[in-house]
């Protein structure tokens, strides 16, 4: 366990010195709820999935896609710089090297839900806007930790397969996906047959059950409830979770054997 706590320590103050980190992990998620209360002022209310009861579940679980960005190239970079092969020849366990990775991504994660949600909270006292409950905030949080554990081991998984050139554009393309298939910022709920494939992925069955939770209403006439499609989303967060995790830590295994 001092293995992995002091793995641990070293990889929290190695991201804690990229500014990078704080533009996207931090500051990005508050610049965009920001951006887009304006927007919903400006057209009087009129672009409901802009409302905050709607909006923040949706920032939440876009902000993790750069968690999977800040794992991939920390990952890829120990591993291009030849940090891990070095580490290989001491005691250290494969998963202690996993949990010393994901321990950070975990960090970073609650560090972003706790910036959105107080975010959240200024903004509805700036707009008079109706807010969530502190029950049904800590509840969102815990919708929500399934994501963020399938974006940090996909983020271990892309940079241990990477090299730190390729992994951010592979985590590009998620970062893509998880805001047109997540619903975040579009009604996918009308499409028809792309709402459908949309359900077979984790970023729109996280997002719709983050507002059945913040109980957001009149989204383009839909109001979130428990329904059938909040419980068979379930399926498929979870089912990323655990192949996220399996794949991680196989392949990271499989190829700290080959570089030994």
């Amino acid at each position: 366990m001092n293995r992995t706590l002091n793995f641990f320590n070293r990889n929290l103050k190695e991201i804690s010195r990229d500014p990078l980190m704080y533009v996207f992990c931090i500051g990005f998620p508050v610049v965009m709820l920001a951006i887009f209360q304006i927007i919903n002022g400006y057209t009087d209310g009129n672009t409901p999935m802009f409302n905050l009861t709607a909006l923040l579940p949706a920032i939440i679980m876009f902000s993790y896609t750069f968690v999977m960005l800040t794992m991939a190239l920390i990952v890829s970079k120990d591993r291009q710089t030849f940090f891990l092969k070095r580490l290989y020849a001491s005691p250290m366990k494969a998963y202690e090297f996993i949990l010393g990775y994901s321990l950070v991504g975990l960090v970073i994660g609650l560090l972003q839900t706790l910036v959105c949600v107080l975010t959240g909270w200024i903004v509805s006292l700036i707009t008079n806007a109706n807010y969530i409950s502190f029950g049904d905030t800590l509840l969102l949080v815990v919708s929500e930790i399934p994501t963020l554990i399938t974006s940090i081991f996909f983020g271990i998984l892309f940079g241990t397969v990477f090299n730190d050139k390729t992994a951010p554009g592979i985590c590009s393309i998620f970062i893509s996906l998880a805001g047109v298939l997540g619903g975040c910022w579009m009604p996918i709920e009308s499409m028809g047959g792309f709402e459908t494939f949309a359900r077979c992925l984790p970023f729109y069955p996280t997002v719709y059950l983050g507002r059945v939770i913040t109980g957001a209403t009149n989204v383009f006439n839909l109001t979130y409830t428990f329904d059938a499609v909040a419980k068979l989303g379930l399926i498929p967060i979870l089912l990323f979770t655990l192949a996220s995790v399996v794949l991680a830590v196989i392949l990271f295994k499989k190829k700290m054997t080959s570089d030994n």
